[in-house]
């Protein structure tokens, strides 16, 4: 059914049109990235640093700031939001490696002293009372 050309459009359709429209012009338009996206990572790495990563896990730290840095550039920029996600995760992970590591080589560290106090014990031991104490 054509429509005559002098004859007004209908109420209905004309609502029908604008909200089309509204709803396409939304749709195209972008919202900023929410940077709290980041606070994850940024938590994580404040724990890595605070347990000493910059000493025993400084690539996986500078890894995790440097896509923290990416990611706040990208928000900046008004870039891709998958991206920003994507190294926003990529910095978290990398900065909860770098904890897991950091407590590894203190666990590690603890039990070595733990170990070089023990034979200082059974050498004192051995010492004090003779060789046959610590045989058992």
């Amino acid at each position: 059914m054509l429509r005559e050309s002098n004859r007004p459009m209908r109420p209905i359709k004309k609502l029908v049109l604008l909200a089309a429209t509204a709803l396409l012009a939304g749709g195209c338009a972008t919202t900023p990235m929410d940077p709290t996206v980041l606070d994850n990572a940024r938590f994580a790495i404040e724990q890595a640093d605070a347990a000493g990563a910059e000493e025993f896990a400084p690539l996986e730290l500078r890894f995790a700031r440097e896509s923290v840095e990416m990611a706040e550039s990208l928000i900046e920029d008004g870039g891709d939001a998958d991206s920003i996600r994507r190294l926003a995760d990529e910095a978290e992970i990398e900065a909860q490696l770098a904890l897991t590591r950091t407590r590894a080589a203190l666990a590690r560290a603890e039990r070595d002293a733990a170990r070089n106090n023990l034979v200082r014990l059974e050498e004192d031991l051995a010492e004090s009372f003779g060789d046959e104490v610590l045989e058992e």
